[in-house]
């Protein structure tokens, strides 16, 4: 028979004119899938009186690769981390998806792919490639190669608050001392301001007015990241000395491109903190967590936080509020004080004070 089922979708394999025609017909039910048959044979033997033939569907892999990356590229040249976003789940993709048709991905496929992921890596990965499947193949139904998203319908994972570090005095010392001097300098303005790694890399210098003592965040996922972050006496330091440095329009720039800015301190990151020989091991975004929750323990109230973080609403600025233990053994000391007290009033009130010696 011709027609069998491939997956979840029935495909046709058959021969004509001594040529093999095998392609998926995107559907599950067999009889429809015996008529989507006949219409091809229809379309090829018309194909013999001048009736154009449908150009078939092109593979995952040769789509991505000629079509996707390339547009993706020139679309978010302002953007570059976004598209190295993409190619980065790109590879995982390909070798699951690489050799399907784009018709033929179905939202089985895609399940299963999920549960392969999740197996490798953390939810918040996971739904990130899934994010980024998605996004393609919107793009692919926008070329017309396809009229359905298979993504749409399948549940992400719950990703949970996330894994929040926060780093220690001490540690930072350890950190700052094995760093170079450039991540010095984007460490410190992370901690100093909680500004994130993306948007202390891309400072210009019409952003920074050391006059009033701030720095115009313009760009961010939201509304509430493009903000004014204020200076400390540390961060006014350092960004009025990279003020005088700074050859090109961006505070730090890219290494080969002065008009380019910094994309990433990563490796540098890496080798600081294994140096330093800290464990548990810290992200350098984590040195943001580190801001807020210190913002929070020096008695910031939760309101102002959310303004200098950038934060739409306050239950995100809950999550980088972590009190470290010493933090909650003054809490405790806090409450027997109080009690104390309390216990104190209680026994002048039934008794009287205690009456004062003659002088």
């Amino acid at each position: 028979m011709s027609v069998y089922k491939r997956g979840n979708v029935y495909w046709f394999d058959f021969v004509f004119k001594g040529q093999r025609v095998r392609e998926s017909t995107g559907l599950r039910n067999k009889i429809a899938a015996l008529r989507a048959e006949a219409i091809r044979r229809a379309e090829l033997a018309e194909g013999r009186a001048g009736i154009a033939r449908r150009k078939p569907w092109p593979r995952v892999e040769d789509f991505v690769k000629t079509e996707f990356l390339p547009w993706s590229e020139k679309q978010h040249q302002a953007h570059p981390r976004t598209h190295v976003r993409y190619r980065t789940s790109v590879k995982t993709l390909i070798p699951f998806f690489g050799k399907l048709p784009l018709d033929a991905i179905t939202p089985a496929q895609v399940e299963r792919f999920k549960l392969a992921r999740a197996s490798e890596i953390s939810p918040a990965g996971t739904n990130r490639d899934l994010a980024m499947l998605r996004f393609m193949l919107n793009f692919a139904i926008r070329q017309g190669h396809i009229v359905r998203n298979p993504v749409v319908g399948v549940r992400f994972l719950p990703e949970g608050p996330g894994a929040m570090r926060v780093v220690s005095h001490e540690e930072q010392q350890r950190y700052m001392a094995a760093a170079n001097p450039l991540l010095q300098d984007v460490a410190t303005l992370i901690v100093e301001t909680g500004m994130g790694p993306e948007e202390v890399c891309n400072i210009r210098k019409e952003n920074v007015h050391l006059d009033r003592r701030y720095v115009f965040v313009p760009t961010g996922k939201t509304k509430f990241r493009r903000r004014n972050v204020p200076l400390s006496d540390a961060a006014f330091d350092l960004l009025k000395r990279r003020l005088v440095e700074a050859k090109g329009p961006y505070l730090f720039a890219h290494r080969w491109d002065l008009s380019k800015a910094l994309t990433t301190v990563r490796k540098a990151h890496r080798m600081a903190v294994r140096k330093a020989n800290i464990d548990p091991w810290f992200r350098l975004y984590d040195l943001r967590h580190t801001f807020g929750s210190r913002m929070a323990m020096a008695g910031v109230d939760l309101a102002t936080l959310k303004e200098l973080m950038g934060h739409s609403n306050i239950s995100t600025t809950m999550r980088y509020v972590h009190p470290t233990p010493e933090n909650k053994q003054e809490a405790v000391r806090k409450l027997e004080r109080f009690n104390l007290e309390q216990t104190f009033a209680v026994y002048e009130g039934q008794w009287g004070s205690p009456q004062k010696s003659p002088q």
